[in-house]
């Protein structure tokens, strides 16, 4: 009996047995072996025969096995140069009218590292399996060869072609005519190169005839240089090759700024021989002459600055040999707080653009990944390749067709590698697996061709600085368990940085040292790499790693934080980015609770820090370049693609800007449109106005990083902008534009800037005169939010009035009596009560003095007025406008009540400032439509999510001001979400940097909530029929925490025959939601929300349970423990015995898609956005409404009618069980 078995080699314990797992696809077992056969782990295929033997009375299993090579089993597919027998290849040269010829014969004259070729062929006694393979060097006969064993003949030909082709790929009739052409891309490979015609396949090859001989014009040029960071984060490596020894030439690089003088600097050249390889096919058919391998370095470079270079040889007679001239940017320092976008993936390998090698059989992905890398270059800062590099798998000559596939991203960017086990891997060579997958050539190929920053260039692990990120790369063919030289490498890397300066810290390697659901891995049961967690999960725990990333195994998958194989908010992420290219790996059909998302597809991965508190993480597709599946995340927020600090003046005395009119708000209004005309002399399509304010933004306000640095020329960012072309189509050709702004007063004036080089580069040409408001510290804005009991009103707004200027209060009674005044309390923040970046760096912007004032005692639904004011030091009064709102019904009171519910709105620009269409698309819509049907409803939540300014504090007054028609007039009730209050260490629930390093302090400060702390957001509030339990997501809600406690006290306590409707709002879905995050996790909804929480709404019969966060719209049936509890869907009668749960996050924020799963709880769901309103009637009816913010029209609605007896009633846990005394 023979059968495939998956084995691994135990490392010997100490009685020096070796232990050695034979995994089946059905049944592990496990055999001891007494043989001391491998001390490092192993992991390969075997295909293993038992037979039963009878000894003495016992039945044995005598077990016979050998290695075996099991494509789409074990293997990622056989390598195609590795299917040509090449050794067994016979003459037929009998045929003289076989005939192979190539043109052009000589390659290059352009000076281009490659060139297309025809090659027509004709064959008399043709088959479908003839087949062209290219040759270089051109000779490729016997004599090339070198035999293994001195006493037995070489083989007529002993060195695989560098690329082939079948006839019929020319010609589908080749068969029947015998004549085909095809084209071939060659690239310069320093020798010359004939092509021959062979018969009889691939296995059993039989040469028919050899072309003419053809060449590049100078084969020796250098070409495909690879950039690389150096030790120093001011250093730049470039490693190139070329033909020239140190003895035909000198290397060295040309390089300098770009525009200014260059310098010279010598390089190191290093080369290996056949007797440097460690086996076949490296030694033998796989061998081809490498060239020479040069590396200089650039030192003292200027941090995010422009260089350009190119790499020469001065041969011994004085001429010089150039490659052309490439740029590239030089690395931030270690800090800098700059945009910084990073690449990584792994196992891409080469492909062939002519068809060659039957690779779209092997790496499928290859060209995809290369191709979209190249076509979003200006968007990449730095390449991490983490392993399994060219798959070259002993075949020398794929070194050089890589390295010219990734030289347009390679000779542009820093191109990292990490080794992999096909680089590296080979019996007895020092690597720490036994397996043969680099073809012998044993890491010498990859640690020659590229340079990394490692100690020693054998030890590929090493730590690179780039800015705000740390990378620390291990080497996973190498030992990293506890106590080896690697594992203290890994150590002090993490140890060692400064997590001020540099907050995200990467941990890389080629092997699953983290967790993977990957089929192999699933076969071992460990989901991982043996012995990877168990290693480096303590580190990767003890210094707060965000990331760690991994590649072979060909697929995509993202986890939670996770520690010890649980979902964590203080864990580290785990990503497998191994589908660069190679032939896919399948996942197992298991379910791993920490396992949040997967694809069976090629991709690479985008990091993108925009400062020191926003890690921006996306997966993108090989094929198509978008994102899917990346790390929550609603678009980019328009001031973070703004490179502020990268800042420089190109100052032009023809260029201007001006702004008119020069006062505004002359009448008291609180905004007011302004025109700005400009000229530039030299306009481009990405020129841009931004508006600051203060007008004065040079570098005087800022604060330098470092005390060793000076400050940029501008650290704050604008509060809005528009390119120069949105309203002058021809601006690139007239260099003239006229914008429109809508200005809302802030409190200090404003000027408007012009910049060139788009937002990434921003060049300032030109500064407008500044404008201000008549009145710039008068109040504006209010909020109005009911207070702790039913009949107290608060109102809050915004001044630049402190409290040793002017005294705040509030001028209020009913329509028509007497007027009386209220005190008013006063707040503000400064820098320091924020918690990171940008909120205290580029998005800080003083937020003026917010005000709140205590309306009490007030009678139930009748109208009031009011007026803020501000009374001087000399006497004066500042009064705002007058203000009308309807006080709340008392609880219980039989009145008609109408409530608007929904989440994650934000903010937009009604002048098209921003690009605010691409990131809050809805918000002004969903406004406008409640502004229009204001007199239609008494009160409004919106529960979380609020503005998404994340940071950039100018945007809480644009907020302010976009609701100031409807905050003023019905009491605006918010809830807290993680983009208000998300930050590590800093006792939010989540450890994101959702909020900007606001960390709550604003939504805090800027909105009253009747809550006990207003630092805890959770809190009561009763309206006539209506009771809210309004819950703080960003804080632990579990059963046994003070908020836990709140929540079943606030269900608990209500009168439900005065208030028979209980209504339960949180931003985060913590009860159930198809969302596609949800939906990838299995948990469909926020773990741990329902576990906790379920027990109380069924218990209290809660009847609504309203969310945010999603952007989309979701209705369940009536629900307890994922079953429906009742039929219906519109019109509910009596008892709902259960909750129905609503997804309304459509408020305005970018939408998010719903998974593909469909469950049986949810009833309607939708992709837009829009609102929800509540209409209670009487105590026995109540009409839910779900409408579209596009036009107010009702999408979904229900109704629930019932008595207050079908309250009582009993259902499934909602009463205590009772017994009878006997």
């Amino acid at each position: 009996m023979c059968q495939v078995y998956l084995y691994k080699f135990l490392p010997t314990n100490p009685s020096g047995r070796v232990y050695v797992d034979l995994l089946k696809w059905t049944n592990p077992i496990r055999v001891k072996i007494d043989a001391n056969l491998y001390f490092h782990l192993t992991f390969s295929c075997v295909l293993i025969c038992t037979q039963q033997v009878n000894v003495g009375g016992f039945t044995l299993i005598v077990t016979l096995w050998g290695l075996s090579s099991l494509e789409g089993v074990c293997s990622h597919g056989v390598h195609p140069l590795a299917r040509i027998a090449i050794e067994n290849t016979v003459l037929d040269l009998n045929n003289s009218a076989s005939s192979v010829k190539v043109s052009p014969s000589v390659l290059g004259t352009g000076g281009q590292s490659f060139d297309w070729v025809n090659v027509n062929i004709s064959n008399p006694n043709p088959s479908d399996n003839d087949w062209i393979g290219v040759f270089s060097p051109s000779n490729v006969s016997t004599s090339t060869c070198a035999p293994e064993n001195s006493e037995v003949l070489a083989p007529l030909l002993c060195t695989a072609p560098i690329k082939y082709k079948y006839v019929k790929d020319g010609n589908p009739n080749y068969k029947n005519t015998g004549k085909a052409l095809l084209k071939f891309r060659l690239i310069n490979q320093r020798s010359d190169f004939s092509l021959a015609l062979f018969t009889g396949g691939l296995s059993k090859p039989k040469l028919v005839t050899v072309s003419n001989t053809i060449a590049f014009s100078n084969p020796n040029v250098p070409n495909y240089p690879r950039l690389t960071q150096g030790k120093l984060w001011n250093q730049m490596s470039v490693t190139w090759t070329s033909g020239y020894g140190t003895r035909e030439a000198r290397p060295f690089v040309e390089w300098g700024k770009k525009g200014e003088n260059q310098r010279r600097s010598s390089a190191t050249t290093i080369t290996f021989n056949r007797n440097n390889m460690c086996g076949a096919p490296a030694k033998t058919v796989g061998w081809r002459d490498p060239g020479y391998f040069h590396t200089s370095f650039f030192t003292g470079l200027s941090s995010n600055t422009l260089y350009t270079y190119k790499v020469g040889h001065k041969l011994s007679n004085g001429t010089i040999i150039w490659s052309k001239a490439y740029n590239f940017k030089s690395s931030p320092y270690p800090g800098q707080n700059s945009l910084q976008r990073v690449i990584v993936f792994g196992d891409m390998g080469k492909d062939e653009i002519d068809g060659s090698n039957e690779y779209n059989q092997y790496q499928h992905g290859s060209i995809n990944t290369t191709n979209q890398l190249i076509n979003d270059l200006e968007n990449i800062d730095l390449v991490f390749h983490i392993g399994d590099i060219s798959y070259a798998n002993g075949y020398l000559s794929q070194w050089d067709q890589f390295t010219s596939q990734v030289e347009p991203i390679a000779s542009s960017v820093p191109y990292m590698i990490a080794s992999g086990n096909h680089e590296r891997d080979w019996p007895d060579s020092g690597s720490f697996y036994e397996t043969k997958d680099s073809g012998g050539e044993c890491g010498v190929v990859a640690q020659s061709m590229f340079y990394v920053p490692s100690q020693k260039r054998t030890n590929l692990w090493y730590k690179s600085d780039y800015g705000m990120f740390r990378f620390c790369v291990a080497d996973s063919e190498s030992d990293w368990t506890e106590g080896s030289e690697q594992y203290k490498f890994i150590k002090q890397c993490f140890a060692s940085v400064n997590r001020q300066t540099q907050p995200w810290l990467i941990f890389i390697a080629h092997r699953v040292l983290g967790y993977s659901t990957s089929w192999f891995y699933d076969l071992l049961g460990l989901y991982g790499e043996p012995d990877g967690r168990e290693s480096l999960e303590d580190l990767w725990q003890k210094y707060n790693v965000d990331i760690a990333i991994y590649g072979h195994a060909h697929n995509y998958e993202r986890t939670c934080p996770v520690y010890q194989e649980n979902c964590t908010k203080n864990g580290t992420i785990h990503v497998v980015a191994g589908g660069g290219g190679a032939s896919l790996t399948k996942f197992a059909p298991v379910s791993q609770s920490w396992s949040l998302f997967r694809d069976y597809d090629y991709g690479f991965l985008k990091l993108t820090s925009v400062d020191r508190s926003k890690l921006l993480f996306e997966y993108k597709k090989s094929s198509d370049g978008k994102v899917i599946g990346g790390v929550a995340s609603h678009g980019d927020q328009p001031f973070s693609k703004i490179s502020i600090h990268e800042t420089v003046f190109a100052l032009n005395d023809a260029a201007y800007v001006k702004a008119s009119p020069l006062v505004l708000g002359l009448k008291g209004q609180t905004y007011e449109w302004l025109t700005v005309t400009l000229h530039n002399p030299v306009p481009a399509i990405d020129d841009w106005i931004g508006v600051f304010s203060p007008a004065n933004f040079s570098a005087s306000t800022c604060l330098p990083d470092s005390s060793m640095v000076a400050p940029p020329l501008l650290c704050t960012a604008p509060i809005k902008f528009q390119f120069a072309n949105y309203s002058s189509p021809n601006y690139k050709d007239t260099g003239k534009a006229s914008l429109k702004f809508r200005l809302i007063n802030q409190r200090s004036d404003f000027s408007f800037a012009l910049f060139s080089g788009g937002l990434s580069r921003p060049k300032l040409v030109a500064v407008s005169n500044s404008v201000a408001f008549a009145y710039p510290d008068a109040p504006n804005y209010p909020r109005l939010a009911q207070g702790k009991m039913w009949n107290e009103m608060t109102v809050t707004w915004t001044s630049g009035y402190g409290i040793n200027e002017a005294e705040p209060f509030v001028e209020w009674g009913r329509i028509g009596e007497e007027t009386r005044r209220s005190p008013a309390g006063t707040l503000t923040i400064d820098r320091n009560s924020l918690c990171g970046a940008p909120a205290r760096t580029v998005g800080w912007r003083d937020p003026g003095f917010i005000h709140t004032g205590f309306l009490h005692e007030l009678w139930p639904n009748s109208v009031y007025m009011y007026k803020l004011g501000h009374k001087l030091l000399n006497g004066t009064f500042v009064y705002s406008p007058v203000y009308q709102f309807k006080s709340s019904p008392y609880p219980g009171q039989d009145s008609l009540q109408r409530v608007i519910i929904f989440g994650d709105m934000g903010k937009d620009e009604a002048d098209g400032s921003n690009d605010y269409n691409n990131y809050q698309h809805g918000s002004l819509n969903t406004t406008k439509q409640l502004i229009k049907d204001l007199k239609n409803y008494d009160i409004v939540f919106h529960i979380g999510d609020i503005c998404y300014a994340n940071g950039y504090l100018s945007q809480w007054d644009q907020f302010t001001a976009q609701i100031e028609p409807i905050s003023s007039i019905v009491p605006y009730m918010v809830a807290s979400g993680n983009h208000e209050r998300d930050w590590p260490n800093s006792g939010s629930f989540y450890s994101n940097n959702d909020s900007g390093g606001e960390c709550g302090v604003l939504a805090e400060t800027m909105f009253y909530v009747p809550a006990e702390n207003r630092a805890k957001f959770w809190y009561a509030t009763d309206y006539g029929m209506f009771r809210f339990c309004i819950a703080d997501t960003e804080h632990d809600w579990r059963e046994g925490t003070e908020q836990y406690q709140f929540i079943e006290k606030c269900l608990a306590t209500v009168d439900r025959q005065k208030q028979p409707w209980l209504i339960f709002l949180a931003h985060r879905v913590l009860g159930y939601s198809s969302t596609s995050f949800y939906a990838a996790d299995g948990a469909f909804g926020e773990p741990m929300g329902r576990e906790s929480l379920q027990k109380l709404w069924q218990k209290y019969k809660v009847d609504i349970a309203i969310y945010g966060h999603a952007h989309n719209y979701e209705r369940t049936c009536p629900v307890y423990q994922n079953i429906c509890t009742s039929n219906e869907k519109h019109a509910y009668k009596g008892s709902l015995n259960g909750t129905i749960h609503v997804v309304a996050g459509g408020g305005g924020a970018s939408l998010t898609n719903f998974g593909k799963v469909n469950t049986t709880w949810s009833l309607v769901k939708d992709v837009d956005y829009g609102f929800l309103k509540l209409t209670a009637f009487d105590h026995s009816n109540l009409l839910f409404e779900y409408k579209k913010s596009s036009n107010g029209q009702v999408y979904d609605s229900f109704s629930i009618s019932r008595d207050y007896k079908d309250i009582l009633a009993c259902t499934l846990d909602s009463c205590p069980p009772t017994t009878l005394a006997s």
